[in-house]
């Protein structure tokens, strides 16, 4: 996902003389599927082409050995370059002109419109890839992410019906919600940053609106690069950030406006032990456990786990390439890119995104089994990627399906409309 801007960057310079290509070899098995695949480009705006090498060949005959890597190919069919990781604009601007010089030096370059020209977006209703919703204040708030908005509603929850009192937009990519202090905050993750809403008016408390490194400083928020804040949660008077672009969680206090690390060395793994020491994956979604202890979602490695003011914790999931769908207790519990979580009672609800549907995780016993009815054992859901709960009402952004749904105490699923 952050390879994508620089390579719309790029695009646009070199309109006339470029022609992008994507080449998708997905880790996990949802990933795989071409349908899965047409939605993903939706969702993330991708209008260029993109081939689904579910079975690596293109992978191999490149010699790819990273997620994500790029290749020019010159217009003679010659490879030009191979970039991998997370590459440098720049770079890639002097490779392009040096292939389009040369080129046209040898009358082999064709100048014109792209062939493929940019796709339209394939789903525009109400919601759009929605994947947050909560409530606070009496209201119901959306992340309608896929309009790059956060909708305010008036929320009649016999009723289940929302009406939208006001539209906070200008975001990139928000995701995560939080009230904290009578405040909602809001995770853009594209736009990396984290904003305060008001009433007529919103305020950056953290971010600069650049992608930071993988070597985050603590600091005042406000001067930080964030990378991919994707998470929120409010714990004692401070807002915790899953910032899952850095495999880090951060803590913001709105006071002082100072960001500091909870948990994470930032390289991309999953061990745990004292929480600056411990490795995570992608943390995307946060759950307060106890004023102590938080749950969160570490996608990457398919895992739920936990942080004490002492020591990170694996409730469910053992490493970044063990993934499936299967209960269980501890170490034999396989879930999918787990997006989020949420505490319902003494069990944690999770957002088992990839395999579309909620699994229960206990705490304690660490036993994982499909939630109830249509949210779980049934899996009517499609990649939902939130999930939110008071203990009264559960909530879930069913993304692919573009629409918030509550959960029955049956897991019967009841849509919100929008009115």
């Amino acid at each position: 996902m952050h390879v994508l801007p620089r390579v719309r960057e790029l695009h646009e310079r070199f309109s006339d003389v470029l022609t992008v290509v994507g080449v998708h070899a997905g880790k996990f098995t949802t990933e795989r599927r071409t349908d899965r695949i047409g939605e993903a480009c939706d969702r993330l705006r991708v209008g260029h082409p993109v081939v689904n090498d579910r079975q690596f060949r293109i992978w191999h005959d490149y010699a790819v050995r990273a997620w994500p890597t790029v290749a020019i190919i010159d217009p003679e069919g010659y490879l030009a370059l191979v970039a991998p990781g997370e590459f440098s604009p720049d770079v890639l601007v002097r490779e392009i002109e040096r292939v389009v010089e040369r080129a046209s030096d040898r009358g082999t370059l064709v100048p014109g419109p792209d062939p493929f020209p940019a796709q339209t977006p394939r789903h525009d209703g109400p919601l759009r890839f929605p994947t947050r919703a909560i409530m606070s204040g009496g209201r119901l708030w959306v992340a309608d992410t896929g309009h790059q908005r956060v909708l305010e509603c008036a929320f009649d929850v016999d009723a289940g019906t929302a009406t939208v009192l006001k539209e906070h937009g200008g975001f990139e990519e928000p995701r995560g919600l939080a009230d904290v202090r009578g405040d909602m905050h809001v995770a853009d993750r594209g736009g990396h940053a984290v904003w305060r809403l008001a009433r007529d008016y919103r305020v950056r408390v953290a971010g600069t609106g650049y992608m930071g490194t993988t070597a985050l400083t603590p600091g005042s928020a406000e001067r930080v690069d964030l990378r991919s804040p994707w998470g929120l949660a409010p714990q004692h008077d401070s807002l915790v950030i899953a910032m899952a672009g850095a495999h880090q969680l951060w803590s913001l206090d709105p006071g002082s406006g100072a960001l500091s690390l909870l948990a994470g060395v930032g390289g991309e793994a999953l061990a745990d032990g004292e929480p600056v020491r411990a490795a995570l994956a992608q943390p995307t979604g946060l759950a307060r456990l106890s004023s102590d202890a938080l749950a969160f979602a570490d996608c990457e490695s398919s895992a739920v786990r936990t942080l004490a003011p002492r020591s990170i914790s694996t409730l469910v999931g053992t490493d970044l390439f063990q993934f499936g769908d299967r209960s269980g207790t501890g170490d034999e519990v396989l879930l999918q890119h787990c997006e989020d979580v949420a505490l319902v009672g003494d069990v944690l609800v999770v957002a088992d995104t990839y395999n579309d549907r909620l699994k229960s995780v206990h705490p304690l016993t660490r036993e994982c089994a499909p939630w109830p009815g249509e949210a779980g054992e049934s899996g009517l859901l499609r990649e939902p990627a939130g999930v939110w709960s008071d203990g009264v009402v559960t909530l879930v952004c069913d993304t692919g399906h573009h629409r918030v749904v509550r959960v029955q105490a049956d897991g019967r699923l009841a849509e919100i409309r929008l009115v």
